[in-house]
């Protein structure tokens, strides 16, 4: 695969905070990734910079088109905007460079989409927290980004808003756009994912990392293992015999638990252990 953006060795500090410690990354094109980890970890300052919005400390991060067209939606969308969701996204269109009749195409296309058409013409401002973040990812889409950025950006969405942002982001994918992202504990973008990295103390790996953390061990049978390996919480995998062993964080085990009995797994055994794990 061609890579579409690079980080050498980026690092980043605040107020001689070491937030993001020599990150090496190559982002491929057409791919959709989730960069996960716990908060105030740095994951939006990563997303930042690869935005181009925050420039690090030291390293470098290097564009394969430097016209690339990049769409954020940053983890808090600004809530005292006094335009309409219209007028926004016009100006927002306009500054892009979009043609006029592409653009009034796209925003009617997609305020359908999300449900927005009977609120358009209200203030931004005055809307609730769910159709604001509607707002916000609207205006990341329209002009079709070869590299999507979105933080948080279920953070407000009903049910359905969600489902429209995962086929939308599916789609997208089909049309050659790359999309990386952070969530919380969701399984609404399970379906799409191609690849997890995980922030710890600054580093960034494929292996989530529990510091002596409780974990849970879950023997489980009549569950295909490439069907568990990517659930949020599944931090190691093991095939024995006809069995799978998962070691799951504590927290997350009662879900875990619920999705193989919904996959219709059976569950041999359930206990707790203790240690330093990395995802497999």
């Amino acid at each position: 695969m061609n890579k579409r953006v690079a980080l050498e060795n980026v690092s980043k500090v605040y107020m001689n905070k070491q937030v993001l410690s020599n990150i090496s990354l190559s982002i491929e094109e057409n791919q959709i990734m989730a960069i996960r980890g716990e908060n105030g970890t740095g994951k939006s300052t990563l997303l930042r910079i690869i935005a181009g919005i925050e420039q690090p400390s030291s390293g470098k991060v290097t564009y394969r088109n430097n016209n690339m067209k990049i769409g954020y939606v940053p983890e808090r969308f600004p809530k005292q905007i006094r335009f309409t969701p219209s007028e926004y996204l016009h100006y927002i269109g306009k500054i892009g460079g979009i043609s006029v009749k592409y653009l009034e195409d796209r925003i009617e296309n997609l305020l359908h989409r999300f449900r927005l058409n009977n609120v358009k013409n209200q203030r931004i401002m005055e809307l609730s927290k769910g159709n604001i973040q509607k707002v916000g990812i609207i205006q990341a889409l329209i002009h079709n980004p070869n590299l999507l950025i979105l933080d948080e950006p279920l953070s407000g969405l009903d049910s359905l808003a969600q489902e429209e942002l995962v086929t939308i982001i599916g789609e997208m994918k089909q049309q050659g756009t790359t999309v990386l992202l952070t969530y919380h504990e969701t399984n609404a973008f399970e379906s799409i994912i191609e690849r997890k990295l995980y922030i710890h103390n600054g580093n960034i790996s494929e292996t989530k990392v529990l510091d002596n953390q409780p974990v849970k061990l879950l023997i489980i049978k009549e569950i295909k293992e490439s069907d568990v390996k990517l659930w949020d919480g599944v931090i190691q995998v093991e095939k024995k015999e006809d069995q799978l062993f998962l070691y799951v964080s504590s927290r997350d085990s009662d879900v875990i638990l619920l999705r193989v009995l919904q996959l219709g797994g059976s569950i041999e055994a359930v206990s707790t252990v203790r240690g330093n794990y990395r995802r497999s």
